[in-house]
């Protein structure tokens, strides 16, 4: 398959049903019927770029079909992977582009992580850095990696579009459920790449797939979005397990200062000129206020009744409704206290520059207890035992130059000075994660080992057409885990046969 032949194939991938197949007019592609039986026809459109510049002020080309996406991806940077009801032009020239917002989604085709480096050197050098997070430590494996000018847009399409439906009361349940997600992505991300933008917009625009900037690419690698989901609940719920454990506060503290007794809070109270019109506006500041209040044990009611003066003298204050229900969400228990990065934007945007630094100073009397280093501890935890055996397999590979090494337990067990119970428990746990696979030696033969990282990156040195025998082999000695069924069916079921687009030398954005 050529190049341009993958990059089509990826847009139709994470396009799914979205756009019309082909033009509306001028069409290139013979139309043998105007609807496909079975199938919803969906009229949805996308935007695409032509530079960053221009993607930067929303100087665009609206497209609502396949064919016109096609015929100008190739000049193209930018598009917005997700489809929208409609778009339309702010001009009679039609260059400025208006409607890509949430409110407007049609379909959720994709969520993309974005990291960005500080130049194109660095991004080169962290390409491994990149890799061995997107393949060996998140659970899903991602669909398409792309180069950009400075980093990477770590694609994850979903198997079937997520369809955006808006309930009675208003609410995108939908929207809302992939924004978690998203967020749960980022910050998994962001806690091995530091480069990982995690305040990107989940549904803004991303780099477009083309034959120069594709790294890596499995179109059977799509996700579910359920699948997914759970994974994102369960990496929240254990972020919020994981924090009140490293920031428990000593016994020797006498007293704590509490973030409503704080200079920023009272600054923030006293802003009567606070609109919707700013990114931070009433909204972001009603619920930094109600988390500071929650963090401060002040109840529920009374935290209404101060928030419900401070909106009363707001020149253009929220209804009543909308304060109860921020508060609501503050105090639901899915947050600890206001973010200090919050705090920080909220003034920059409300109170003056001269008074800002003294409202953020920090307090002096909290006292906080961290973990003894792992130095100063007796007994280690399963997972620093886990972290010592991936690292040391993959330091051996690399060293052998090879996609896996042999050893033996009793040699790791020496090497890492872990006993054999620890050792057999904690590599158990990385077998059944999938993140390690073990091939028992026979006789005096030492057993084979290999990370998930390893088979990826020497599947993708292969050629296609070794990798269907190389899977096979593969999956003789693995562990039949749903990572694994998936990729042994991308090797039985891999077509190389893809639809040919004759590309137009106009630009119709049909």
């Amino acid at each position: 398959m050529s190049a341009m032949e993958t990059a089509q194939q990826a847009i139709d991938l994470i396009l799914h049903q979205g756009l019309r197949e082909t033009k509306a007019r001028h069409s290139n592609v013979l139309k043998l019927e105007k609807a496909i039986p079975g199938k919803q026809n969906k009229h949805g459109a996308i935007a695409m770029y032509r530079s960053k510049a221009q993607m930067a002020k929303s100087w665009g080309t609206i497209y609502t079909s396949k064919e016109a996406v096609y015929d100008n991806y190739a000049t193209s940077t930018h598009w917005t992977p997700n489809v929208f009801n409609y778009l339309t032009y702010t001009d009679a020239a039609k260059h400025y582009v208006k409607g890509a917002k949430e409110q407007n989604l049609s379909q959720i085709n994709t969520l993309v992580v974005d990291v960005d480096y500080r130049d194109v050197e660095e991004r080169q050098a962290k390409f491994a850095e990149v890799w061995d997070t997107a393949m060996l430590d998140v659970q899903f494996m991602p669909t398409l990696i792309l180069a950009t000018q400075k980093g990477y847009h770590i694609y994850y399409v979903f198997d079937e579009p997520v369809f955006v439906r808006r309930h009675a009361n208003g609410k995108l349940p939908a929207v809302r459920a992939a924004k978690a997600i998203a967020k749960s992505l980022k910050d998994f991300y962001a806690q091995k790449l530091p480069a990982v933008d995690v305040t990107c917009n989940s549904f803004g625009v991303f780099r477009v797939p083309r034959p120069d900037n594709i790294e890596y690419f499995e179109p059977k690698m799509t996700v579910d979005f359920q699948a997914l989901m759970t994974w994102s609940i369960n990496f929240a719920n254990d972020q919020h397990q994981i924090k009140p454990q490293n920031t428990q506060r000593s016994f020797m503290a006498r007293r704590t200062s509490r973030q409503i007794d704080q200079p920023w809070f009272q600054a923030l109270i006293d802003q009567t000129d606070i609109d919707q019109n700013v990114g931070y506006g009433r909204h972001n500041t009603i619920f930094t206020l109600a988390l500071a209040c929650y963090s401060s044990n002040v109840s529920q009611a009374q935290c209404f009744d101060i928030l419900d003066e401070f909106n009363s003298n707001l020149n253009h204050p929220l209804a009543t409704q909308h304060v109860q229900k921020v508060i609501n969400d503050a105090y639901s228990g899915q947050f600890h206290a206001a973010s200090r990065e919050y705090v920080n934007a909220l003034l920059e945007t409300w109170v003056p520059d001269a008074d800002r630094r003294g409202y953020l100073q920090r307090s002096q009397t909290t006292w906080y207890k961290y973990a003894k280093p792992r130095t100063e501890r007796v007994n280690s935890h399963v997972n620093e035992w886990q972290a010592d055996l991936m690292a040391y397999f993959n330091q051996r590979i690399s060293r052998d130059n090879n996609w896996f090494t042999r050893t033996s337990l009793r040699h790791i067990s020496k090497e890492l000075n872990i006993c054999l119970g620890s050792l057999t428990k904690a590599l158990k746990e990385l077998i059944d994660q999938g993140l390690v696979y073990r091939e028992k030696g026979h006789g005096r033969q030492a057993s084979m080992f290999a990370t998930r990282s390893s088979l990826l990156q020497h599947a993708m040195a292969l050629k296609q057409a070794q990798r269907l025998n190389y899977w096979l082999m593969v999956a003789r000695f693995l562990d039949p885990t749903e990572q694994l069924l998936a990729l042994q069916r991308f090797s039985l079921t891999s077509d190389p046969n893809t639809t040919e687009f004759e590309q137009l030398r106009l630009v119709d954005t049909g």
